[in-house]
């Protein structure tokens, strides 16, 4: 027993002497070590990772749910050129809860065009002849064989689509990246007569995108993720029925 704890001793004050000797690093040093000029640092700038989008009923979330790494050396100096601001520009230093005013202004058409032309023929023709065999006789304009055949297809296809959206909406800022952007989120809901309308936005925006009346434009903004829908009586009516379905398949 004695021994025992002669051994669990030894093993303890080993354990406690080692953990005095490591150091921790500060966080500049930190900094430093994790920079990609660093050999021994294995990382990406970018976030290669994949995210499935989805889409749900009347949930969303932002198209980012992960913040960009960004690395940052440390200079020595006291001035911050990522959060200066300069007495004749724009003031960007915006924070989660903000509100910003998006203009939807989407246009997107699209059109295609399909031909497709296939003629085919093949002819044959056998000329008079003369064939004497035993009391077998056929002479000249007694066989005279013509064949003509002729196959021509045609089909076409066109389809187009078009789409215009514009409107207002107000969205919060919901995330502050390290690089400036914001990731902004917002719905507005419409209740008219028996049914609901809601519009539904969320996306990345650059500060330098927006102007003085604290406005961007939707077509300046990342990720994008644009819903217009409804929901009630007057949704329900333009969806097709059971029998609506099953019609236009066996038909």
């Amino acid at each position: 027993m004695k021994l025992q704890c002669q051994y669990l001793l030894i093993f303890v004050s080993l354990h406690l002497a080692l953990a005095g000797c490591t150091t921790t690093l500060s966080e500049e040093e930190e900094v430093v070590a994790s920079s990609p000029t660093n050999p021994n640092v294995k990382q990406r700038a970018i976030d290669t990772s994949q995210q499935e989008v989805s889409q749900g009923e009347v949930t969303f979330r932002p198209p980012r749910s992960q913040t960009v790494s960004v690395v940052r050396v440390p200079t020595g100096s006291l001035f911050d050129p990522d959060n200066a601001a300069g007495l004749y520009e724009l003031h960007h230093n915006f924070r989660v809860g903000d509100m910003v005013l998006i203009e939807l202004d989407e246009q997107t058409s699209s059109q295609k065009s399909v031909d497709y032309n296939e003629d085919k023929s093949a002819s044959f023709q056998i000329q008079p002849l003369t064939v004497n065999a035993g009391p077998i006789h056929i002479s000249d304009d007694d066989l005279n064989v013509d064949h003509e055949q002729g196959g021509e297809f045609n089909s076409s296809a066109n389809a187009s689509q078009s789409n215009t959206l514009e409107g207002k909406i107000t969205v919060y800022v919901v995330e502050v990246l390290p690089n400036n952007n914001l990731v902004v989120a917002g719905e507005k809901w419409i209740t008219m007569n028996q049914g609901k309308e809601f519009i539904r936005f969320s996306g990345e925006v650059r500060t330098k995108d927006i102007d003085v009346n604290n406005t961007v434009s939707s077509a300046k903004v990342g990720n994008a993720l644009i819903e217009y829908s409804g929901k009630g009586e007057l949704q329900d009516n333009q969806k097709r029925s059971l029998l609506s379905k099953l019609f236009s398949i066996f038909g």
